[in-house]
Order: C-alpha cells, then sequence, then structure tokens
C-alpha cells in the first residue's frame, strides 16, 4: 500500500526514538511492508517545526530530513488544491495524496482524521496501522 504519514506522525517517531512509541515502530514496520511518500509540504512543515517549536539544530534536522529522503519515495505536489479541509494547510496534504495515489494517510490530526476517507484515501490514527 501506498502510504503518506503526516507531520505529527513523523515528528512524534523522531522525538521519541524508542521501540515503545507507536509511530517510531509503525513507521520501522511500514518501511518493510509498505511504499511510503513523503511530499514537499509535510517536509518543509517537519524542519520548521522541528527548528521554530523544538529549537533542534539544523545539522540534527538535516540528518531526520535524510533518513526520510533515503526511505521513503518523494511525491509530486498537486497543482490544484481544494478547500476541503477546516485547516486549510491540511488542504495540501490531501491534494498531495490524491496526485500520488496515496492509499493510506496517518495522522493524528484532528481536522484531518474528521474526513475519514477522501476519495478513496483512507486516514487513520498511527494506533489504528495495526488493523490494516
Amino acid at each position: 500500500m501506498k502510504m503518506l504519514f503526516d507531520t505529527n506522525v513523523l515528528i512524534s517517531a523522531f522525538i521519541s526514538f524508542k521501540k515503545s512509541s507507536i509511530c517510531y515502530e509503525i513507521i520501522g514496520h511500514a518501511i518493510e511492508e509498505h511504499e511510503l511518500y513523503y511530499i514537499t509540504f509535510i517536509i518543509g512543515e517537519f524542519k520548521r517545526v522541528f527548528k521554530e517549536d523544538f529549537h533542534y539544530p539544523e545539522s540534527v534536522i538535516g540528518e531526520f530530513a535524510k533518513f526520510i529522503t533515503r526511505f521513503f519515495t518523494k511525491g509530486n505536489t498537486a497543482d490544484t488544491v481544494e478547500e476541503i479541509s477546516r485547516d486549510s494547510k491540511d488542504d495540501q496534504v490531501l491534494a498531495d495524496a490524491v496526485t500520488n495515489d496515496i492509499d493510506i494517510i496517518v495522522t493524528g490530526d484532528k481536522d484531518l482524521l474528521e474526513l475519514q476517507n477522501y476519495r478513496g484515501i483512507k486516514i487513520i490514527l498511527p494506533r489504528d496501522y495495526w488493523k490494516l
């Protein structure tokens, strides 16, 4: 399956780096079992949050991003973005997911989760990954 992990899931996994973290566990499993994608918007948000909210040094953020670009496929950016979610930032994620024929978005974002499904793309919590 083609999967897209939202920024909040990626950040949770990288902050914990513990096998007891569900986000860390599912990403590790998904790397082996599924086709993982990242998109420019999520990588940009990922870097910004680590820098501005968590004050990580650029070198560490760069290593985190390098891991993602090594194990995930870079997705294409959608040409058109529709207004769908309550949070307009999520609209880019949804548009890019459609453009890349993503099957599942894994997220903790309430606005995305509220949709449950968008154009055939399942939107699930990290803990629901194990139910797939």
